[in-house]
Order: structure tokens, then sequence, then C-alpha cells
């Protein structure tokens, strides 16, 4: 219930954006998102300090430091776990069965361009108003998701 959890200001675009990675299919695979308790900040590090720099040009010294300051405050920050990639495809599944449009060719158009993978249906559905609509269901899908996160680790988030 949100009023037993504590308020507090996060960056709503950075926040989803490390809640809503696809963990299984990240690119460096070591990257994580932690949320400082106090703050609201969202902070990245690499568990590999060299990864940061070799990965996006963070310095491995910076990268070392950030990481030893959340590890010495464990209780401060929340590891932000992201979501699976059969949680993206659920998600895509969910739009599907949606009524984004009220043309029924559309909606049948859409739902037989997938077949199991998510690149393959941007790619073949061949319609930009069901990918925008997608993303746009996406973004409301993580975000709620998010939300139900956030308040199941006490907090009560209020997005800037």
């Amino acid at each position: 219930m949100v009023g037993d959890n504590r308020q507090l200001a996060i960056d709503k675009d950075m926040f989803v954006m490390a809640f809503g990675r696809d963990v299984d299919y990240e690119a460096m695979g070591s990257d994580l998102g932690y949320l400082d308790r106090e703050t609201g900040e969202v902070t990245w590090i690499f568990e590999i300090d060299e990864d940061a720099e070799y990965g996006v040009g963070i310095p491995a010294d910076n990268n070392r430091r950030e990481r030893e300051r959340i590890e010495e405050d464990p209780d401060r920050f929340l590891e932000i776990p992201g979501l699976s990639h059969g949680e993206h495809h659920d998600i895509l599944r969910g739009f599907l069965r949606s009524r984004w449009c009220d043309d029924q060719r559309r909606l049948e158009n859409a739902e037989e361009a997938y077949s199991g993978s998510i690149g393959r249906w941007k790619r073949h559905v061949r319609d930009d108003e069901a990918i925008h609509a997608f993303y746009d269901f996406q973004d409301a899908a993580i975000t709620e998701l998010a939300e139900e996160w956030l308040r199941d680790n006490g907090i009560a988030p209020v997005w800037r």
C-alpha cells in the first residue's frame, strides 16, 4: 500500500530504462543499475571495472569508486533487477491482445507478424502505427511493473 511506503523522487526515464532492460540479452551482461534510497538517483556500474571503460568509456577508476561506494552501504542502494526476455515477450503478447486500434485487419496483421521474435515482429509487421503503439504500451507496462516492484520494496515513486 502506498501509504506504508516512503515517497522518493525518481527520474522516471532513467529508472524505467534500468528496470526495463533485457537482462538476458544485454550487450555487456555485467552492467547493473542501483537506486539510491536516499536521493532517488539511479546509478549504473559494471561488475568488472575495465568493462566500464571498454563498454561505454567510463574510466575504470570511476566505476571502481562507485562500485565500492555501493558495496560499503548496501542498505542505501537497491539493485534494479531488469526484466527477462520472456517478460518482454509477455508485454508484446499483451499488446497484441489489446485493442490498440479499431481496424480488425490491422490487429490481425500485427498478431500474425509475431512468430516468437520481437525483432522479427518489428520487421515483419510493416505498420509504423502498430510499432509506435507497441512502444507506448511497452512503456506503460514497464512503468507499471516498476512501480509495483518499488512498492514491494517500500518506495512510493514520485516521478520527475
